[in-house]
């Protein structure tokens, strides 16, 4: 009979009573960590300098609110009118959303910035002109309200009062210049944060989690606001089942 290999894991010990997390007791981090120190901390298997926790705390805040009008957070404000419990609107938002012009958007940025980061300026400069003259769209740049997202000032005003900075951010601004001059197009929050968290060490595969943990209360409070105007299900909506002919 086959022997069946134990699972392990580097970053957990369960002993009786007893949890460990990086070497550190829980109770510890339980007492000393706030939330992203903890993100941080799983993640890179060591605690965040006070600028990575606030650039960490940051970004994940930035994710906090886009309005009702995307379509997670219509998602789960149509659950709610189907009376559907928390986390199903929860499961259905991020199904809807997790495409690569919503809420996937954060790891494609991260993906385009990776590609322009290795690219010298004059390469860079040449590939932007050809994808615009292309009518590519350059992820991460442009947003269907904002002019000037507030979300990517404030983020990159923060990176600036820390003094911090890196290849990704480098390479995101100089992007911004161009699209910048040429469209009038500047930099929104996944290019921003997408920066940040590359230049802070963090991988694209990993991206949603920012999503999840930046989004998931603004989700919880428009399903209770939802809940409280006790609407009907089925409402009518200016959308057309048919075409008349």
């Amino acid at each position: 009979m086959e022997k069946l290999e134990p699972w392990h894991s580097s970053i957990t010990e369960v002993h009786q009573d007893d949890l460990w997390t990086h070497g550190v007791n829980q109770s510890e981090i339980i007492r000393e960590f706030s939330y992203e120190e903890m993100v941080f901390f799983l993640l890179k298997g060591k605690r965040p300098t006070p600028t990575q926790r606030n650039l960490l705390r940051a970004v994940i805040v930035s994710h906090i609110s886009h309005g009702i009008t995307g379509q997670s957070t219509m998602a789960v404000i149509q659950a709610a009118d189907c009376r559907s419990d928390f986390l199903h609107a929860a499961i259905g938002e991020f199904s809807v959303g997790a495409g690569i012009y919503h809420q996937g958007g954060l790891r494609a940025a991260m993906l385009e910035l990776q590609n322009f980061a290795v690219m010298a300026p004059s390469v860079r400069a040449t590939c932007i002109t050809e994808r615009l003259g292309a009518r590519e769209k350059i992820i991460g740049f442009g947003h269907r309200f904002h002019s000037r997202d507030p979300r990517a000032r404030i983020l990159l005003e923060i990176a600036e009062e820390e003094g911090f900075t890196g290849p990704y951010l480098i390479a995101a601004k100089e992007v911004k210049t161009i699209l910048r001059d040429k469209k009038g197009i500047f930099m929104n929050i996944e290019a921003a944060g997408g920066a940040i968290l590359l230049d802070l060490g963090f991988d694209p595969a990993i991206a949603h989690l920012i999503i999840i943990t930046g989004r998931s209360p603004m989700y919880a409070a428009a399903y209770l606001e939802r809940l409280a105007q006790e609407r009907v299900p089925f409402q009518k909506l200016a959308v057309a089942d048919v075409l008349e002919k």
